[in-house]
């Protein structure tokens, strides 16, 4: 099946399902309209799905030959920013945005159930197209599987539509691609009072700043160079008034890592510099640490037979080795079950707009580039089955 047509002849399809979703962003773990319009979109074409949770799906299309079962993760969440673009379809959820490209992975997923519903009779094998909730940071992977509806799967397939690659240009590494991420918060106490008075008070305001500057030593400080790691503080939350010094402050973050030594090290680096600094500022301090997911390591088979379908689809200089990057993605946990690859498809077109980095108010994706990423899921899918 020539599968670069199938996807082109489902163009209008995947855009306007981008565009439907991109209207209806909504935060980790509560993808309830979200599912409710996969579904839909899932009966029309009559495709069987589960429904275990209300912002779960799972859509299962059985060839008519046995064979093995692989799977499609599409992530569905948004991120809680307010849309500066003035995209005719943009956010109808206030404070939320679809700013990082999961709309087009639904979409995307969409199209690969519609075509691949349309070819059962030359498919030997299942493909489970998981619609996943909660990728950024809240263990929506977990969730799927604590379901165990993909316990049976053989292989996972997953596209992130990414910004810093130009429209269409496809990348796939054989190694580490996403980093291990979790995500820290420091609550600091110390003694709010009069801004006339310092003396009498502990400034918590001066210790979150002091720690917000130490912290960035770990990296600059604490880390070869070789090793790539990020301390990144996101949010400082701290005092109500120009003339109050704060008795509170709450700083936000995240940690990212490839290596598992170096995880240990820089928590340790982290832990001490905390201690340290609100010691030396008499504020007293509680850390609290959760880990989103660990490294995406990808299948060095599956990213051979990625490049080669890639190569089948694109021209030989839009097709290459992915760089890993920082991104920290939960698709990696599906590793326990079966073997993964993680894919790149490039969004990024300037006469559009197009250039801005995931989670950025004006984040824009090329829609062109969308059934080029369905046309690779669907070939690849069919290298795994059919062979």
């Amino acid at each position: 099946m020539d599968f670069l047509a199938a996807a082109q002849s489902e163009s209008r399809y995947v855009k306007e399902m981008y565009r439907a979703f991109h209207k209806i962003p909504e935060r980790s773990r509560f993808e309830i309209k979200t599912n409710r319009l996969i579904r839909e979109e899932l009966d029309k074409m009559g495709v069987f799905y589960h429904a275990p949770k209300e912002n779960i799906t799972i859509a299962v299309i059985e060839g008519a030959k046995p064979g093995a079962v692989v799977a499609i993760r599409a992530d569905t969440d948004a991120l809680q920013l307010t849309e500066e673009t003035d995209l005719p379809f943009k956010s109808e959820h206030e404070g939320m945005m679809h700013a990082c490209g999961h709309d087009g992975h639904i979409a995307i997923a969409l199209a690969c159930a519609k075509i691949l519903n349309s070819m059962k009779s030359q498919l030997s094998g299942t493909v489970k197209i998981i619609f996943q909730p909660a990728e950024e940071g809240e263990m929506g992977a977990e969730a799927v599987i604590d379901t165990g509806l993909v316990n049976d799967v053989s292989a996972f397939f997953a596209v992130h539509l990414w910004s810093p690659y130009k429209t269409g240009e496809m990348r796939v590494a054989p190694r580490g691609v996403a980093a291990s991420t979790d995500m820290f918060t420091v609550n600091i106490q110390g003694r709010a009072g009069h801004g006339a008075m310092p003396e009498v008070c502990i400034d918590a305001v001066l210790c979150a700043s002091a720690l917000v500057m130490n912290l960035q030593s770990i990296v600059s400080r604490f880390s070869s160079p070789f090793q790539p790691v990020v301390v990144t503080v996101g949010s400082l939350h701290a005092g109500t008034r120009c003339n109050i010094i704060a008795g509170e402050a709450t700083l936000e973050g995240t940690i990212r890592t490839f290596d598992p030594k170096v995880y240990d090290e820089v928590h340790a680096h982290f832990d001490r510099i905390v201690k340290d600094v609100c010691d030396a500022y008499r504020c007293t301090y509680e850390i609290k640490n959760v880990k989103a997911c660990g490294v995406t390591w990808n299948d060095e088979s599956l990213s051979a037979l990625a490049i080669e379908n890639a190569k089948k689809i694109a021209p030989l200089t839009e097709v290459g080795a992915d760089t890993p990057f920082m991104l920290g993605d939960d698709f990696g946990e599906y590793g326990r079950i079966a073997p993964v690859c993680y894919m790149k498809v490039g969004i990024r077109n300037e006469e559009i707009g197009a250039v801005y980095a995931h989670h950025h108010p004006l984040f824009k994706v090329d829609e062109d580039a969308l059934p080029r990423a369905v046309a690779w899921l669907l070939m690849n899918v069919d290298s795994v089955l059919n062979g």
